[in-house]
Formats: C-alpha cells, sequence, structure tokens
C-alpha cells in the first residue's frame, strides 16, 4: 500500500484507532486525542472500517471515478483519422549564402 505522503495515520495507526472505537469501547474524543488526529479525521476512519472492515482502512484515489465531458471513442477515432490523413508540413530551402 503507497500511503497518502501527508497522512497522519499510518494503517496500523488507523487500524487501532477504529479498533479502539468500535471495539474496545473508547469514546472517539479521547481516541482521537490518543492517536494525535482531529474528531473528524478519527470519525472518518471509524465510519469506514465499520462500514467496510479493514479494506476501508486503506487510501483512495482522488480522481474522478466517471468524466461526464469526455470526448466519446468513435471521435477520438474520426480526429486521429484525420490528423493522419494531412499531408506532412513543406519544409522551407535552407538560404544560401
Amino acid at each position: 500500500m503507497k500511503l497518502h505522503a501527508n497522512a497522519a495515520l499510518s494503517l496500523n495507526k488507523r487500524k487501532l484507532l477504529a479498533l479502539r472505537v468500535a471495539e474496545e469501547g473508547w469514546s472517539l474524543t479521547k481516541a482521537a486525542e490518543a492517536a494525535e488526529v482531529s474528531e473528524r479525521t478519527a470519525g472518518k476512519w471509524v465510519a469506514r472500517y465499520r462500514s467496510e472492515g479493514e479494506a476501508g482502512l486503506h487510501d483512495r484515489p482522488c480522481a474522478a471515478h466517471h468524466v461526464h465531458n469526455r470526448t466519446p471513442d468513435d471521435r477520438i477515432q474520426a480526429i486521429a483519422a484525420a490528423m493522419s490523413s494531412r499531408p506532412a508540413p513543406r519544409r522551407r530551402a535552407a538560404w544560401s549564402t
């Protein structure tokens, strides 16, 4: 697993945080203080752990799942075909001195 460069918690610390709250009965505030993160961050990891298990503790890509204005494949192919059928640009003759 490649960890996000600015991640406050490693995978093991995320797991420890989630287990303390979800299974050992720690309050979110105490667990967040022990992990040295905000309650919001702690809550995010605990919620992901509860809904997805340990798989939810991995970093997620920030790239969009869908690009709504993506150019259709058939249009890209048509553009590529048009570009490849163009004549090559003329070159200027070298200036003689």
